[in-house]
Parts: structure tokens; C-alpha cells; sequence
């Protein structure tokens, strides 16, 4: 061997060599965490071209430009930069596009045929629908896009697409019977005008390769050797060309953790990469455990989380650093709280440790999580960056709400009446606007102002056009005279709904609908939690200036609110010499191969981290099961992980317990930090313990053996659902969802959806019971077509609070369906306390309360084997007792 290929293998580890050396026949690498995969990579690379290969017989898979870069980088410091440069090496739509120019003609494309993005397929779409006279709110495009790309991923044609009988069935069954002719319509555009979308890429690759033999037969004898990056994360499609292209040979290497498989909604299969060794038999695997990214503790918490799922490649990481310290789990009363414990961990981090801004990241599983955290953060004056989005504050969907507020606050602001006024649509055009701007100049006044006024004809503007301009302004003028007279929380809600950007930003169902209709949500919310906050402010005031205490609190009005905002929007934290040292805000899927000293998991909760909650699919619990140990494993040092008992959505307090995540993470692991006895809505007791025996909250028992309370206590179940048992203890439990002080209870379930937690006792708090309606869709589609999920619907839960473990708590199964396939609900209005009713999920209960007004009425239901549920009738489903 020489001394370059010495040189290229020095350094590696037992498993990476052997990994690295066996470079003939099929080869898996499963790559653990930090294991140094890209290492192993580019070191394989280097050794085939050190043992003869000419680089331009090696083609590279990646996923990203980004990791092709750095691989060639890599390399070209082993092989030299001119041998690099010759390697096929790039994404997956990069280096195929190259072939499908050569074979253009074969497809009925020109060579020189371009790329649709997102954007222009969806105007081609808008196009189609209105070509073919559909309807584009029951159509919506990008819902029609995702489906049309889901089925290409899955190398359906448009013409294969209408000939299957099951798909054209499962259209009809959603209602979007005209599909199949969309589907066509824009495959036929797309060809006329010598276009391919990305999908059409890979689609079309696949065509070619299936159709066409000698194609085959003339790119895959380019290639001696195939290695694909990130195997765990391509789709059906990406898995077919490979399969294709290395059939020659066989000399395929791929590299990926199943583990890290966090991309099923954007079709990725699992599947490809647990089952590589069915499709070559004669495949050597290679496991790299051993992990250099992070401390023993945190490997070995991951490894006790992951080993939960079933559809997996078994592996044990092991760290090569030392034990470190254990994971933390913080526990906030609310999502400020949370947010507040989070910034304090890293004001302390940094006096302690001398860490940087750059140290850290925070994580969450929803965008619109970041909102709470960001305006702790710019209170204290912590700058930070927000990775693979925007700022809360910036991003679209929140500036429009906001220049909603400004207007109504300040008519004469222009720049919010330019951003607004046709939005949602009003036919009020460019045109128009254009020359009520000119009137505006020419009168002196501002554009609210110009729109009142005499003579607009002069200047160009048609009868229609005032008649719509001056609609909008009157309805900003009655909001606007509102200001003073309603408290911030009603008018800013009064206005998201008539000014209509909620109802605009809400019927669009697709991922990204729902995701900005979630912002707009949060930023209503972050105006009750103003309101709840600034008369905190007031009662202290009170207190100190000893007035009565049945004094009247002033209203928050909305001006003190955008005041507020733009307070910590104006706060300047960049820095000239180190603009880069920012603490990072980012998704778990977004932080996906990155690394940090100290990471900050927020939102363990159930229904927002897993995402579904105990509705969601066994598959689907496994992918969030996935995206948790990504978020584990990207701390290097230190891991903490924090839960809110309560959270605001929909301008309500909502209560979910702490994500079924935290309990399987191995006991030994958990750190319980140490705290006040009178500040258990931020920490822990000392004398607070997890298992049988303990008690956490002092209204409601939670699991087998343990009943929460921030004291000691005892308990011995969960709600009727787990066995009966009564806990009790002393602490700041709250009611079955807030109140604090003492109080002994027993649990029967948590949320509306899954029973109410019961207290008893003296409480000097506010006892509440947490009311949360989750859905549920049994909708069937395609194996292949994405799986329907309800973003809102976020599952019922109760907060807890954790310090060694979650292991005496019991996962609840789902409730039996009763088996009656012609279930007719009785109407609301016959709905009276006292009645004996049966509910098509929950069975046979009692109702004890009916509450709220018409169409919102709830139902207080006692089940037989559910205990007491607080229901929306509006989607309860109850008949009188059969």
C-alpha cells in the first residue's frame, strides 16, 4: 500500500477503515450521530481513486449543494483539486438533469428545456383551474401541486395517474373529482412550453432509464462505482434510478441512519434504507457507533429513546467524550415561563462557562413556537438568529396582521395601508392605488384621508374603484374608533376577522396555509398574554399604592400593545465585530446536521412534540420518535429540554402533558434541578421524585404508582382509564389544569378529549379544568399519497413535570370505536344535563352540565370508562342511550 492511500485511511477509526477499504460489491454504512459519515465518505472516495479509479467513473449522491461542496473540498486536500473537480458529484437533480439533456429527444423535450420552481408551477396550476372553470377554493393549487408531485415521487404519470381506478376512486371520495384532468392539463403545458418542474427530474429519469435500453446500458457503464449520501431520506423514485444505474455492477455504497429518517412528508421511504439488505443479499454493513460529537450521557439518552421503534436497523452509539452532565428538563407554567427558563439557562451558561451567543440553539417542532422565546430573548437583550425562516415578527403572514393594527391605531400610515388595502383581494389593483397615491400628493394628506374626499375621478380613479377603496377605509374608521374603548384582545381579534386575512389565510388547508394561520394565532395569543401581563403590572401597582382591592383594572388598549412590539423590535443586538454570534432559533428538521455546545429542546408536550398526539399512527409516532433523537443529538455538551403545563392558543389556556418522549429517556440521564417551594411553576422541589410514591400536581394522579404534586405524596393511578387511585400532596398542582396550592384528588384523564383531572381540597389559586377537542380523520388514501394531518388539532393533555424518569407513566391506548357503522347524533339543542347518552368513540356516560352558546356549546360528560370529558358539541357526536 502506498503512502497516499496510508495517508488517506490515517486517522480513521477500526469501523471507518473497514467501512472505507471494502469498496467492491453493495455496502451499507449505517452512520450513528456524529460517527463522522462525511469523513467516511470522502475517504472512501479518495482511497477507490487511489487504487486506480479515474475520477469521472465515481458518481456522488447528496441532498444538498452544500454537503457536495464540502465533500469536494475534503477530497480535493487528499486527491488534489483537479482529480476532485472530475468526480460526478452533486444533488440528485443536478447531475440528473445532465443525462436527460443528452436524451431530451426521447422525452419529447427540447435540450435546452427549463426549470419550473415552486412559484411558476403554481401559477401554471391557477392557469389550469381556471382554463378548466374549477373552482381554485376547491381545488386549491398548492394542495393540487403537492399531490400532483406526491404521485410523480411515486413515478405516476398524468396518463397512469387517470387509468388507476383506485386513485380516481380516492379523488372522488375527497371531492376533487377533476384531478386526473389537472394532472394532464399541466403536464401537457408544462411539455409545450419545454419545462420540467423538479419532480419531473427525477419522473422523467426514471422514463428514460425504464424505456430506454440503451440509455441505460450507455450511463451506467460511466460509473464503476455509486455512492448516495443521506440514503435514509430518498424517496421511491430516487431509490428506483439508483437501483437501475448500479445493476451493472453492484458497486454501490450507501451511506445514512435510519435513525435520523425525518422526511416521510416530503415522501421519503424508510424503507430504502432498513430493506437494502433484501434488495442486495450480498451487501456488507458497516455500523460507525462510535460518536464524537457528543457526551456519553446524551448518547446514551438517544440510544434508550430511539430503541423504542420497532422499523429499525439495531445499533448501540457509544460516545467517545466524556460522561458529561445530565439532561435537564425545565417545566414553565406557561410558554413565557418556558422561554424565561430557557434564557436563563443561558445567561448562567455564559457567566459559568464563558460559552458564546453562538454556543447555543433552540429548538421546536412548530415555527410559530418561536414567538414566546423571541420576545424573552429580546427583553434580555440576547441576540439571536432564526435559521431556515424568518423572524416571527417578519414573516409575512404577521406583518399583514400587524399593518391591520397599525392602521386601526394610525390611519394616516401610509406603508400599512399600501400593504393592506388589497389584501385579502378587494379589486383595488396597482392601478387604482397608483392614483389614489397621486391624489394623496396632490391634496397633501395621506391615503386614508384622500380616499374621502371630492374630485377622485380627476385622477382617474372610476366609480367602482372609490366604491371598494372607501368600503375598506370604513371599515378601518369603525375599528379605528374602537381603540380607546376595547381592550386589546377584542379588537385585535374583531379585526383578524373583519378585515377577513384570518378566513383568507385559513382556508388554505395545504402545510404552509396552516402554518401561517398558526402565526396569526400566535400573535393573537401574544396579545392575550399581553393584556394578562400588563394587569399583572397593574394589580402589583395597586398593591403597592394600597388602594381597594376591588379597584377596577384599566383596559390594555391595542396602541400599548404595537407600542410593546415595537419596543423589542427597535432593541438594536447586532454586533459590528462578531455579527455572527447569535443564538440560533431554528425546527428540529431544520437543524438536521448541525451541531451545538448547549441545545435548548422547547415544547415537549403531547400534540406538539410528538405532533398528533395519541391520535397519531404508530408510524407516524415512530418519524417524531426520529426527529427527537435528531434533537438530542445535536448537543455536544449539554441537554435540556423544557415543557409548558400551559399554553396559549386561540386566546385561551390549553393543557397538554409533557411529550410521552421525556419518559423514555433511560432515568439515570435526568437531572432534577433544584428550586424554591414556592416557585414550583418554573422548577422542581428537591424533595420532588418520579416513580411510585410521588406525587406532581395536587389535583390529579398521573400513571401507575405516581400522582403529581410538587411535594410528597402517594398515588396509584391515572384516571379511570388507568386504574383507580387517589394521590395526594402538597404544591402548586392547579386544579385539573391551573389553580395552585393544596389539594388531594384523583385523576381521570387529562384535556377534554381524554377526561378531566378532579381536585379537591383548598385551593388559593384559580382551579381550572383544561378543555382541549381533538380530531380525528379516518379519510383513506393511497399508500403513496401523504397522510391527512390536522394541525390544529393538537391533543388534550396535562402538564407534569419530571426528575429521574417517566417511567411509571402508562401510554394511554386509543378508545375503542363502538361498532356502529349508522351512528345519527342527536341535535345540540336536545342535549340537557342529566340525560343517559352514548358517544360514537367514548361509549356510555352521563352529561352533568351543558355550558357556552350557540354554535360553541360544551358538553360536560361523565363516561363509564372514561371519566368526565369536556366536549364540543359542534363535533361530539352523541344519541340518547340505546
Amino acid at each position: 500500500m502506498s503512502n497516499n492511500v496510508s495517508a488517506v485511511l490515517e486517522g480513521l477509526n477500526s469501523e471507518q477503515r473497514n467501512a472505507v477499504e471494502c469498496v467492491k460489491g453493495p455496502v451499507l454504512i449505517v452512520a450513528g450521530a456524529g460517527s463522522g459519515k462525511t469523513r467516511v465518505l470522502t475517504s472512501r472516495i479518495a482511497f477507490i481513486m487511489e487504487n486506480g479509479c479515474e475520477p469521472n467513473k465515481i458518481l456522488a449522491l447528496t441532498f444538498t449543494k452544500k454537503a457536495a461542496m464540502e465533500m469536494k473540498e475534503r477530497i480535493a486536500g487528499m486527491v488534489g483539486g483537479s482529480n476532485a473537480r472530475r468526480i460526478y458529484m452533486g444533488t440528485f437533480h443536478s447531475i440528473f438533469i445532465r443525462f436527460l439533456r443528452e436524451y431530451a429527444d426521447r422525452l419529447s423535450y427540447p435540450e435546452s428545456f427549463t426549470i419550473y420552481d415552486t412559484g411558476d408551477s403554481t401559477s401554471l396550476i391557477k392557469n389550469c383551474l381556471k382554463d378548466l372553470k374549477l373552482d381554485d377554493k376547491v381545488y386549491k393549487p398548492k394542495d393540487v401541486l403537492s399531490r400532483i408531485s406526491m404521485a410523480k415521487n411515486n413515478l405516476f404519470t398524468a396518463a397512469s395517474y387517470r387509468s388507476n381506478p383506485t386513485i380516481l376512486q380516492d379523488d372522488i371520495a375527497s371531492k376533487k373529482p377533476k384531478m386526473a384532468e389537472i394532472f394532464s392539463l399541466y403536464d401537457a403545458r408544462c411539455k409545450q412550453a419545454g419545462v420540467m418542474d423538479f419532480d419531473d427530474i427525477l419522473l422523467n429519469m426514471n422514463l428514460l432509464l425504464r424505456d430506454n435500453p440503451d440509455a441505460l446500458e450507455s450511463i451506467s457503464q460511466r460509473f464503476d462505482y455509486i455512492l448516495v449520501d443521506e440514503y435514509q431520506d430518498t424517496n421511491f423514485s430516487q431509490y428506483l434510478i439508483i437501483k437501475r444505474l448500479s445493476q451493472r455492477h453492484k458497486n454501490v455504497c450507501v451511506v445514512g441512519d435510519d435513525s435520523q429518517s425525518i422526511y416521510a412528508f416530503r415522501g421519503a421511504k424508510i424503507e430504502n434504507i432498513i430493506n437494502f439488505k433484501k434488495d442486495y443479499p450480498e451487501s456488507r454493513i458497516f455500523r460507525l457507533e462510535r460518536n464524537y460529537r457528543s457526551t456519553q450521557t446524551i448518547v446514551n439518552a438517544a440510544n434508550s429513546v430511539i430503541e423504542k421503534n420497532t422499523s429499525r436497523i439495531k445499533k448501540t452509539c457509544v460516545s467517545v467524550a466524556d460522561v458529561g452532565e445530565k439532561i435537564k428538563i425545565l417545566k414553565g407554567f406557561t410558554e413565557k415561563d418556558e422561554a424565561n427558563l430557557i434564557a436563563m439557562g443561558i445567561v448562567d451558561r455564559i457567566a459559568s462557562a464563558h460559552a458564546k451567543y453562538q454556543d447555543f440553539a433552540i429548538l421546536y417542532r412548530t415555527n410559530s413556537q418561536s414567538r414566546a422565546i423571541e420576545e424573552v430573548l429580546r427583553r434580555r437583550n440576547l441576540p439571536y438568529v432564526i435559521y431556515s425562516g424568518n423572524s416571527f415578527f417578519d414573516r409575512v403572514e404577521v406583518k399583514d396582521m400587524m399593518a391591520y393594527f397599525k392602521l386601526v391605531v394610525n390611519k394616516n400610515d401610509n406603508e400599512s395601508f399600501r400593504r393592506i388595502v388589497n389584501k385579502p383581494a378587494r379589486g383595488i389593483g396597482k392601478t387604482s392605488l397608483d392614483a389614489l397615491d397621486e391624489a394623496s400628493k396632490a391634496m397633501e394628506c395621506s391615503l386614508f384621508v384622500a380616499a374621502q374626499s371630492d374630485g377622485l375621478e380627476k385622477f382617474g380613479l372610476g366609480n367602482a374603484a372609490v366604491s371598494k377603496i372607501r368600503a375598506f377605509c370604513d371599515m378601518i374608521g369603525k375599528a379605528s374608533d374602537s381603540v380607546a374603548l376595547s381592550d386589546a384582545d377584542t379588537l385585535a381579534r374583531r379585526i383578524a376577522n373583519e378585515s377577513g386575512l384570518y378566513a383568507f389565510y385559513k382556508s388554505d388547508t395545504s402545510v404552509e396555509g396552516q402554518s401561517r394561520t398558526a402565526n396569526i394565532d400566535e400573535l393573537l395569543n401574544s396579545v392575550s398574554s399581553f393584556i394578562e401581563e400588563r394587569q399583572e403590572e397593574y394589580k402589583e401597582q395597586l398593591l403597592s399604592d394600597d388602594a381597594p382591592t376591588n379597584t377596577p383594572l384599566p383596559a390594555v388598549s391595542l396602541d400599548e400593545f404595537l407600542e410593546n412590539v415595537s419596543l423589542l423590535s427597535s432593541v438594536d443586538m447586532e454586533d459590528d465585530e462578531d455579527t455572527n454570534n447569535k443564538i440560533a432559533l431554528m425546527t428540529v428538521h431544520s437543524a438536521k446536521g448541525l451541531e451545538f455546545p448547549y441545545v435548548y429542546v422547547a415544547g415537549m408536550e403531547e400534540s406538539l412534540f410528538p405532533s398528533g398526539g395519541f391520535y397519531a399512527s404508530e408510524s407516524d409516532i415512530e418519524e417524531e420518535r426520529r426527529l427527537f433523537y435528531v434533537a438530542i443529538t445535536r448537543a455536544k455538551f449539554a441537554l435540556s429540554l423544557s415543557f409548558a403545563e400551559t399554553r396559549m392558543r386561540n386566546g385561551q389556556h390549553q393543557s397538554n402533558p409533557p411529550s410521552r418522549f421525556l419518559k423514555e429517556i433511560d432515568s439515570r440521564y435526568l437531572e432534577n434541578p433544584l428550586c424554591q417551594e414556592d416557585d414550583s411553576s418554573t422548577s422542581f422541589d428537591d424533595d420532588f421524585h418520579f416513580g411510585s410514591g410521588s406525587s406532581y400536581g395536587s389535583s390529579s394522579s398521573f400513571g401507575s404508582g405516581s400522582s403529581y404534586g410538587s411535594g410528597r405524596g402517594s398515588g396509584s393511578g391515572y384516571g379511570s382509564s388507568y386504574g383507580s387511585g387517589r394521590g395526594s400532596g402538597t404544591g402548586s398542582g392547579y386544579g385539573s389544569s391551573y389553580g395552585s396550592g393544596r389539594g388531594s384528588g384523583t385523576g381521570s384523564g387529562y384535556g377534554s378529549s381524554y377526561g378531566s383531572g378532579r381536585g379537591s381540597g383548598c385551593s388559593d389559586g384559580f382551579s381550572g379544568r383544561s378543555s382541549r377537542q381533538s380530531g380525528h380523520s379516518s379519510e383513506q388514501s393511497p399508500s403513496w399519497l401523504p397522510s391527512r394531518r390536522n394541525s390544529q388539532n393538537p391533543t388534550g393533555a396535562a402538564p407534569a413535570d419530571t426528575r429521574s424518569t417517566f417511567r411509571s407513566v402508562i401510554s394511554r391506548p386509543l378508545p375503542p370505536k363502538i361498532p356502529d357503522t349508522e351512528f345519527i347524533p342527536m341535535p345540540m339543542d336536545q342535549i340537557k344535563p342529566g340525560l343517559q347518552i352514548e358517544h360514537n368513540r367514548f361509549g356510555f356516560g352521563e352529561i352533568l352540565e351543558v355550558s357556552g352558546k350557540f354554535p360553541d356549546l360544551k358538553a360536560k360528560v361523565k363516561f363509564d370508562n372514561f371519566g368526565e370529558k369536556l366536549l364540543l358539541l359542534k363535533y361530539a357526536k352523541l344519541r340518547l342511550k340505546q
